[in-house]
């Protein structure tokens, strides 16, 4: 048979592929918000406060898209070294990402997502720029959580072993940053070691391209996008929580240490969120005020765009060829 012949059907099954991911993804969203978390009686027993801060989600939902073009920013920079991509085409595949993303343990599927905005010639090195952009975004907060973490520690050991404490807050953060410019050379070598992935020998000599410039880029871009996903949380924090106590503030980054460590799928990780902020703020927030927050950044931060995304992957043809 013709290759124009066996399109067709590649085709076909792609596209029931596709829909089959969409329906699960939604079957298993109305299940998380409408019957696990009661999303209609939590609205019912919030309408008067959400009715009179209506302003300050719809700041966060504003941020959104800022924190994704960030994201988008930092993975057409890294595939540039393989061919050009405008922002809008990573913008779109960044969505289809997370799309993906929300079935997968701590959004691995993601890299799968973008595959599908570049053509297939240069899929190997869109996961390994992916990749990287997403390294640099687990450098950040490991780093700026691990030292909070460290921080707050130093407040329940005595005054001589203070300045000890700052010394390995400050540690942390130097072992972070160095571990992250040696990043791609350490994927390569454990990337090459795993046999079943020597066909792909694009994928791994792709982490060759990525200078320390480049790197730094994405650095920076990394912190800016972590505070604005933090700016959200201390904002409805804030608002919905009474949440004025600026030690507690301090708070966030040690949540987002232990949310990247615990091991979860985006579409059930609201309860996790939950129990993690309960127990972080458990002395200036109710665990109503807590479930709140948590559904709303779990909503507006990972839902929405994933929905937006499987939109976008239906209407993106795939080809396999």
């Amino acid at each position: 048979m013709s290759e124009k012949g066996n399109r067709p059907k590649q085709t076909v099954w792609i596209r029931y592929a596709k829909w089959l991911v969409t329906v699960f993804a939604f079957i298993f969203l109305i299940n998380e918000i409408f019957v696990k978390r009661d999303a209609v009686a939590m609205v019912e027993d919030y309408k008067e406060l959400i009715a009179q801060k209506w302003w300050v989600v719809a700041i966060v939902l504003l941020l959104m898209p800022i924190n994704w073009l960030l994201e988008s920013i930092k993975w057409k920079i890294l595939f540039a070294k393989f061919g050009s991509m405008s922002l809008p085409k990573a913008f779109k595949g960044t969505l289809m990402g997370v799309a993906v993303g929300l079935f997968t343990i701590n959004g691995v599927g993601e890299f799968v997502g973008r595959m599908t905005a570049v053509p297939i010639r240069k899929r190997q090195e869109a996961v390994s720029s992916s990749m990287v952009a997403s390294m640099a975004q687990l450098a950040v907060t490991i780093t700026i959580g691990g030292a909070f973490v460290v921080y707050f520690g130093s407040l329940f050991i005595d005054d001589g072993r203070l300045v000890m404490a700052k010394i390995a807050a400050f540690s942390t953060v130097l072992v972070g940053i160095v571990a992250y410019y040696f990043m791609p050379q350490l994927a390569k070598k454990g990337l090459s070691k795993a046999l079943f992935l020597n066909r792909y020998n694009h994928f791994i000599d792709s982490f060759d391209q990525f200078e320390r410039k480049t790197l730094t880029t994405i650095y920076g871009l990394s912190l800016l996008r972590y505070s604005v996903f933090s700016f959200q949380l201390g904002f409805l924090l804030y608002h919905f929580g009474g949440f004025t106590d600026f030690k507690f503030v301090l708070l966030i980054p040690v949540y987002y240490y232990i949310q990247t460590l615990i091991p979860t799928v985006a579409l059930g990780e609201v309860g996790v969120r939950g129990y993690i902020l309960t127990t972080l703020f458990s002395q200036s927030l109710s665990s109503s005020d807590v479930i709140l927050v948590s559904f709303i950044i779990w909503f507006i931060n990972l839902v929405l765009p994933g929905i937006i995304g499987m939109i976008l992957l239906i209407k993106t043809k795939i080809s396999l060829t």
